[in-house]
């Protein structure tokens, strides 16, 4: 009986195989010859074979989710906990220990994972892990409570914008450019939403690059910049799109509405999310007439703090 053979090299080997022997419709040719066959070809000539594969590629990481689960309760852990919108980022690390685990990014991580005893081990890292991020809660609760103290006494008050204004970070994914953001609020009264996967306070490398401002700046989270936009909106708040659109007003030259104002800034390379433009009110850009056309993301939201601050 002629079997399926894998070449070291990564591809399958077909010795003499004949046609009854696979089923194969007319219009396949089969060559008398052994040939080797790439593992696309091999899924895409044969699909019930890739049917299978997908299955067992399927249970096994449905098996190692319900082992993680299963060795999670233990600690008292749920992935609802984890992964439960909005977002805490210092939980960050603990849900790309499950990931890893459950869903390998290579063979070398697969081999790992499919290990006896595996599951255990991720579990006790993400209950370490997640143990960290209390620990690193109760003390940024605590800077805070400081920080308002040394103000009481000190008569040094956060004083907002009349009227309000306030920064939505649409998926930002640098924390110096959260940090650099979050100064320039403090220096001008503004307050902020972290939006998706924007860094936040207490996150350590925040609180590097923020410093105090990080403990001063009013913050609230979302969980995406649509949503954001939304609810600001339902609150009375014109909101506005830093961004280079087709039909966006020179920031320079636009007159700000009287009442209170939001400005959505986006992701370093995409921008802000198509679904938060299309909600936000208006969209409106910083000139330049360099060969650049776009400016940092953290260098072009102060510009503007400043612009709307009279």
């Amino acid at each position: 009986m002629n079997t399926l053979v894998v070449h070291p090299k990564g591809h399958f080997r077909l010795p003499h195989v004949s046609r009854c022997a696979l089923a194969l419709p007319p219009r396949v040719p089969v060559q008398a010859d052994a040939r080797r066959i790439p593992v696309a070809g091999l899924c895409a000539t044969f699909p019930l074979i890739a049917g299978r594969a997908r299955t067992r590629r399927s249970a096994t990481a449905e098996s190692r989710n319900q082992a993680l689960q299963f060795e999670l309760l233990k600690h008292g852990i749920t992935f609802e906990d984890l992964d439960r919108p909005p977002h805490d980022p210092l939980l960050y690390p603990a849900v790309r220990c499950c990931k890893a685990f459950v869903c390998p990014s290579n063979k070398h991580a697969l081999e790992v994972a499919c290990r006896p005893g595996r599951a255990v081990q991720v579990a006790n890292d993400v209950a370490r892990l997640v143990r960290d991020a209390q620990k690193a809660s109760a003390e940024w609760t605590e800077r805070k409570e400081a920080q308002k103290n040394i103000q009481d006494t000190e008569r040094i008050t956060f004083k907002p914008l009349t009227p309000p204004l306030i920064l939505v970070l649409d998926c930002i994914r640098s924390t110096r450019n959260v940090g650099s953001l979050l100064r320039s609020c403090a220096l001008v009264g503004a307050s902020v939403v972290f939006c998706g996967i924007t860094p936040a306070p207490p996150m350590p490398a925040v609180l590097k690059s923020a410093g105090e401002a990080a403990a001063l700046v009013p913050s609230s989270f979302a969980v995406s910049g649509k949503d954001a936009v939304l609810r600001l909106q339902r609150e009375g708040f014109q909101v506005w799109a830093l961004e280079t659109t087709s039909h966006a007003k020179e920031l320079e030259t636009t007159e700000f509405p009287d009442g209170p104002l939001a400005l959505v800034l986006g992701h370093e390379s995409y921008g802000v999310s198509a679904s938060a433009l299309k909600a936000c009110d208006e969209h409106v850009c910083i000139t330049t007439v360099g060969i650049k056309n776009s400016l940092n993301v953290a260098v072009a939201g102060s510009i503007a703090l400043f612009e709307v601050v009279p």
